[in-house]
């Protein structure tokens, strides 16, 4: 056990909701020699902070009662930490100049994580969204809210270099991908996130997948407790994602992809393991930023699609491949092909 350095952590702050749910306030500092740091806490608890270095100030609930035994699903395929997060900036339009998006549309759409079984990692910039989420999850124990800088990932420290990009009169403008350079670094923000709960072992979980806040939109008025499963056929050394477009991999451009928007899988779900997810995030990073260089930029699932790409193969080692679910392959209680994986892994809990 690494004890508590007092000259990286600052002293604790305790905070209740109107809930009663009480926290702990943790700010905590780069360590610009030690790789990790350990934080003893209340009740047992240890937070580590692992790999890259980032400010976070971390909330942890207090242990409930009646927590489903972790342990008692490993090995099993509901060995499954969820991650998400929803970053507040505000109303945008999505496809169309009058097809407007907002945070109350979120809010609703999040409401399904009321009724999920899994342990889940909630990121957000925004306290009240850290007190609206704990609302969602008061009955599911196995839930942590992490409420973080932008500043502090990569993927919005790239923000003015968007920007910029996005700036020019004859950049191709797609709404909301090259019209709202924070609505990019959001889509890229999520594999870094993702990245972080596995190095911060926030569960002892045998996967992880990342799970867009608004993803299961269409079942939000539902009312049933339910899990994410890992599909039977998973292949380990790949992370799972759905292939929503029979694309050319062949022929098409990595420059043609990104200025033309064209698509191929989706992003609002990602699967792996631990190992894995660390190996596909650092792969993904060294693509965004390559095509950073080249003043070209897009969302995540166009990134995804130029890097695996016949051409950019060529130049570019794959160190972690794609393992595509195509929706028609089994049936699933949603029709809409870019959720297709995430009701793929939907089991409705019986109790």
């Amino acid at each position: 056990m690494i004890r508590q350095n007092p000259s990286y952590v600052q002293r604790s702050a305790r905070r209740c909701n109107p809930l009663k749910s009480c926290y702990y306030l943790l700010p905590i500092r780069k360590n610009p020699i030690q790789k990790c740091l350990g934080i003893v806490i209340a009740l047992g608890v240890i937070v580590y902070i692992c790999g890259p270095s980032m400010d976070l100030r971390r909330f942890i609930p207090f242990q409930k009662n009646g927590q489903i035994d972790l342990d008692s699903i490993r090995g099993t395929n509901r060995s499954l930490t969820v991650v998400t997060a929803f970053f507040n900036i505000g109303s945008f339009p999505k496809g169309k100049p009058d097809d407007v998006r907002s945070t109350d549309n979120y809010t609703e759409w999040m409401r399904t994580y009321s009724y999920m079984k899994n342990p889940v990692v909630f990121y957000t910039d925004d306290e009240t969204y850290i007190d609206f989420f704990s609302t969602l999850r008061k009955n599911a124990p196995h839930t942590k809210f992490i409420l973080v800088n932008r500043t502090d990932l990569w993927a919005f420290q790239i923000l003015p270099n968007i920007t910029k990009i996005y700036s020019n009169v004859t950049y191709p403008e797609y709404y909301p991908n090259t019209n709202n350079s924070e609505y990019t670094c959001v889509t890229h923000s999520k594999l870094q996130l993702l990245a972080l709960t596995v190095q911060n072992k926030s569960f002892d979980t045998d996967y992880f997948c990342w799970v867009d806040a608004g993803y299961f939109r269409d079942i939000s008025h539902k009312e049933k407790k339910f899990w994410l499963e890992v599909p039977d056929d998973f292949d380990k050394s790949r992370i799972a994602v759905t292939r929503v477009y029979d694309s050319d991999l062949e022929k098409t451009t990595a420059k043609d992809i990104i200025l033309k928007n064209l698509n191929w899988v989706g992003g609002g779900l990602f699967l792996g393991t631990p190992e894995v997810i660390l190996k596909f995030h650092d792969q993904y990073q060294k693509a965004v930023m390559r095509y950073l260089g080249q003043g070209i930029m897009n969302v995540e699932q166009h990134i995804l699609f130029a890097m695996y790409t016949r051409q950019e193969r060529n130049k570019y080692s794959i160190r972690v491949e794609l393992q595509r679910y195509t929706p028609g392959q089994r049936p699933v209680v949603n029709n809409n092909d870019w959720f297709y994986l995430g009701y793929v892994m939907y089991r409705v809990d019986p109790r």
